[in-house]
């Protein structure tokens, strides 16, 4: 009985030494970027959870357009709405980012073909679209709130959400618990086993999120994940890995009012503690 508790306590301290690495690095990347950074980890294997700041608040961003497909998901199960529905597009819907939508304009798309826009291009005028046909970001709110997310709320639409004034919760989370309430959508019970698959594979061909953690972690590893920002020096990434035989791990980094104005320099950043994470969780 004393080997195993030794190794019990080994482990145990060697995980303390490896969160204190880890801790140590983003404390330094944080101080490069003159911004605030917050990261979550969920590790399914032993359910461990680990965060930097992860209770402080950050804007969602485009990381909302899950949750809100997840909720249009969430009343199809229910029978409330159909993902065949014909929504009307029209000039006055087109914002700052349509690269599906603009194509529509006059003519309708299905909610499946919206949240397919709104997951795989970020397009901002579908997400809008299915906000608005699922009831709106109070809404959401209440969706999440009733699945147990206190903390995340959904206040405005695109673009306006995007813009959040420093202190305010509006249009934001925390990292721990957008990570947990996307773990809950995923392989929880929230949603129905068809919905799940939906959301995942929505997740897994989201093609705007390439220069984030998608760049650096081996090749061996799936993702499914969906990113947001570009503002204010702000940056949000959601993400599920795993691979064969390997249970998921849920990672959420969220950097706001940092240095860095170009996209290419928050995935950049991104991207930097990416690497960091994957060091300590693979």
């Amino acid at each position: 009985m004393k080997i195993p508790l030794a190794l019990s306590v080994l482990s145990f301290f060697s995980s303390l030494v490896m969160s204190a690495d880890l801790t140590a690095s983003l404390t330094e990347i944080e101080r490069e970027s003159t911004g605030r950074i917050g990261v979550a980890v969920i590790d399914t294997k032993d359910n461990k959870l680990w965060n930097y700041h992860g209770h402080d608040f950050f804007p969602m961003m485009s990381t909302f357009k899950t949750l809100a497909c997840a909720h249009m998901l969430y009343q199809v199960d229910r029978g409330q709405i159909k993902t065949a529905k014909s929504i009307p597009v029209t000039k006055d819907d087109l914002v700052n980012w349509n690269p599906v939508t603009e194509h529509f304009v006059g003519s309708t798309m299905t909610l499946q073909s919206l949240c397919n826009a709104a997951m795989t291009m970020s397009d901002n005028a579908a997400a809008n679209l299915v906000l608005k046909a699922i009831g709106g970001p109070e809404s959401l709110t209440a969706f999440l709130q009733r699945n147990g997310d206190k903390a995340t709320r959904l206040d405005d639409i695109e673009p306006q959400l995007n813009y959040v004034d420093i202190g305010s919760k509006r249009n934001s989370t925390t990292p721990l618990t957008m990570m947990k309430t996307i773990e809950k959508l995923t392989l929880g019970s929230v949603l129905s086993e068809q919905s799940k698959r939906q959301l995942l594979l929505w997740m897994k061909a989201n093609m705007v999120s390439d220069g984030l953690l998608r760049a650096v972690v081996p090749k061996d590893w799936q993702v499914a994940d969906r990113s947001g920002g570009g503002v204010n020096g702000s940056r949000t990434y959601t993400g599920m890995i795993w691979r064969k035989n390997r249970d998921p791990i849920f990672i959420g980094i969220f950097v706001a009012r940092t240095k860095y104005k170009t996209v290419p320099e928050l995935n950049k950043l991104v991207r930097t503690i990416s690497v960091a994470v994957l060091e300590e969780f693979l």
